[in-house]
């Protein structure tokens, strides 16, 4: 009877205690203290990250790719691991940059909630890039760690070589099996209890998230040099607010994107961030796509009902209907008819959409092609809302729509004036006749889509870490070996003996080094304390699932300190507040009928013989072609005329199909004032 007495009151001075005793308490429990402690914090303003919120939905899966499928806390457990070898060359929430070479599949999001659960600035980099592009992102960025899977391993040890920094080579066997991470035991084991709430163990607290930088992205190279843009957790919790509101985002919903991870990391981050599940292709493959669509060998509840892609994929994904399933009467009536019934949206954004491609998609699969405006710094902000009162056989190929929710857009003219102004709830500030059509340069508001103070303070603070670890730098060797073993809190990593005794300066590259999943057992406190939450730590890996020896990732040697430096920035208008301040896009679009337009970008308009021409409308003429890819639209200069138009073709492997032809057709779909003169090709790889 005493034993049991002394047993009760130590479950109730030590609650963490009590919540690892898990077998005592339903796991739907603790998800509900969990889901609670989230909402308390939101509504101070603070930020809940998506690998936290994917602790909610611990054994609904969240990922399907070509390795197969993940549930969302095997997700969460394999970032938790990788965050100890990021912040054992990093340091905790140093705010480092650490990029990533990774096709679409489950480990981009892995690697990604490791950098944030670490306190790192996830950089992720495009490895289709001509390698001269990624070279120069990576030289660009300072990146003081790289992270590769294994088909962008080489890639990757030729950054870190070239960059002379560490390396980590990541592979699907690094994820925990569902089993090994489905019990109770194991949730609980994941949570600490602090004043009668529960929040994850060893992670960063969620008013860190709310001011911190998140992502640095690239956007294509241009005629102005590499440009960076630099997103905050608020900034990025914001777009997935907007989007999650816009589409009605639920954990019933499927999505299968075929865009880079890049471009629809907010999207991905929505879905998972409310239960649903992603399916993932590594590789464009259009019977593949077909299957997905169709919901063949899917489970009901990961059956995809919302698809975004391409419009180049829209074009394959016809191609591929026509030789397979067009001759075959009962097939054309199943596809119409699931795709109808089971797809509540079709969509695609940051590419021109032919009408020819729009109306012979709708006639397959019954379904309207949504099309969507957005931008690396702000996400998807317009397009076609998705209520009750919406129909898509009302609209109309080209219309992005009105804002999405949070988002106001207007026009300005040559001189910054506002011509139009419109948000998410139809409100227009501005006088404009029903029938009239309005163009002029459009820009983004947002309150959180992107912040310029907050890129200011980022600067700042990178500032003082550049002084910071200057002095660091300067600091002995010696006396930096005698601090060492008093700082690190994660698991040591375990380095070849050959590589310890070969000093880095007559190294010509960075040597193998391994971290195993094997490191020495550290005691945990049972409960904590209020200032040990404010510290950013990672806790140690006893509690994380331990796998099989030969589960190795390959890590290269951390090279000494890099200094941060500014990325430049897309314009944005001086705010005169701290809410509202808008992004200079540097598209022209037109409004008329409570609807924007594309037109194109302000840096394609030319003027031919005195009329103003718009590339996108060449572009999408002849992109509407079966064998034409992607069109590049040149004006060459002309004294007579002001510009020459001119059209570089990029055609598909297996076209056949010569100049001339690309010509005729091209002819037969514009007016002899917008027609190019000069015509080339060229074969895509």
């Amino acid at each position: 009877m005493l034993s049991l007495r002394r047993v009760q009151r130590l479950y109730r001075c030590c609650p963490s205690l009590r919540f690892c005793s898990s077998e005592l308490v339903h796991k739907d429990t603790l998800i509900e203290k969990l889901r609670k402690s989230f909402i308390d914090d939101e509504r101070q303003n603070f930020v809940v990250p998506t690998f936290k919120k994917a602790m909610l939905y611990p054994d609904e899966i969240a990922v399907k790719d070509f390795s197969g499928e993940f549930t969302h806390f095997q997700l969460y457990i394999t970032a938790k691991k990788l965050a100890i070898q990021i912040s054992n060359f990093c340091g905790s929430a140093s705010q480092s940059n650490v990029a990533f070479l990774c096709s679409n599949n489950a480990l981009w999001i892995v690697i990604q909630w490791a950098c944030w659960i670490s306190g790192q600035v996830a950089v992720p980099l495009e490895p289709n890039q001509a390698a001269d592009e990624l070279i120069g992102q990576a030289t660009d960025c300072k990146a003081k760690l790289l992270i590769g899977t294994p088909e962008c391993e080489e890639m990757t040890q030729e950054l870190a070589t070239k960059l002379q920094t560490a390396s980590i080579v990541l592979d699907h066997d690094f994820v925990p099996s569902s089993e090994s991470v489905s019990s109770t035991a194991m949730y609980a084991k994941q949570l600490v209890g602090m004043k009668g709430t529960l929040i994850p163990e060893s992670t960063l607290p969620n008013d860190y998230y709310a001011n911190a930088t998140a992502m640095l992205l690239y956007t294509p190279s241009s005629a102005n040099g590499r440009n960076g843009v630099l997103l905050t957790h608020s900034n990025i919790e914001a777009q997935m607010r907007c989007l999650t509101a816009s589409w009605h985002l639920n954990a019933g919903d499927s999505m299968l994107p075929i865009i880079s991870m890049q471009r629809m990391h907010t999207a991905i981050g929505a879905l998972l961030g409310v239960g649903g599940n992603i399916l993932l292709q590594q590789k464009f493959d259009s019977h593949t796509a077909w299957s997905s669509l169709l919901g063949i060998n899917s489970p009901t509840k990961q059956r995809v009902n919302i698809f975004v892609a391409m419009p180049i994929i829209y074009k394959l994904l016809i191609a591929e209907y026509d030789k397979m399933f067009a001759q075959d009467s009962r097939m054309v009536e199943y596809i119409i008819n699931h795709c109808r019934q089971k797809t509540r949206l079709m969509a695609t954004a940051f590419g021109l959409l032919p009408e020819a491609v729009f109306h012979r998609w709708r006639e397959i699969t019954g379904q309207s092609i949504y099309e969507y405006y957005g931008m690396l710094e702000t996400g998807l902000v317009m397009g076609p809302a998705l209520d009750e009162n919406s129909n898509a056989e009302d609209y109309q190929p080209g219309t992005l729509g009105a804002p999405l929710v949070g988002v106001t857009a207007r026009l300005v003219n040559s001189e910054g004036e506002q011509l139009v102004s419109c948000n998410s709830a139809g409100e227009i500030p501005t006088e404009v006749p029903l029938l009239s059509t309005v163009i002029g340069e459009l820009e983004i508001c947002g309150k959180h889509l992107f912040s310029l103070k907050s890129r200011r303070s980022v600067a700042a603070k990178t500032e003082e870490q550049q002084e910071q670890q200057s002095e660091e730098q300067q600091q002995p060797v010696e006396a930096q070996n005698e601090q060492q073993p008093q700082t690190v809190a994660s698991p040591q990593l375990i380095f070849e003996q050959d590589v310890q005794q070969q000093p880095l300066a007559t190294q010509q590259q960075p040597p193998t080094l391994i971290a195993t999943q094997e490191a020495p057992q550290q005691d945990l406190q049972q409960t904590t304390t209020a200032n040990e939450l404010q510290q950013p730590c990672l806790g140690s890996q006893q509690d994380l699932p331990q796998q099989p020896q030969q589960q190795q990732a390959v890590v290269r040697e951390e090279a000494p300190q890099l200094q941060l430096r500014r990325w430049p920035q897309r314009s944005v208008e001086e705010p005169k507040d701290d809410t509202e301040h808008f992004l200079k896009t540097g598209d022209i679009c037109a409004y008329q009928n409570r609807s924007f337009h594309f037109l194109s970008k302000s840096s394609d308009v030319f003027n031919v013989g005195g009329y103003k021409i718009y590339g996108s409308e060449i572009k999408k003429a002849l992109i509407s072609h079966p064998s034409i890819n992607d069109v590049a639209v040149l004006g060459i200069p002309n004294k007579m005329w002001g510009h020459r138009l001119g059209v570089i073709c990029i055609l598909s492997p297996d076209a056949e199909v010569d100049l001339e032809a690309i010509k005729s057709y091209c002819y037969s779909q514009l007016p002899a004032h917008k027609r190019p003169t000069v015509f080339k090709t060229i074969v895509a790889k």
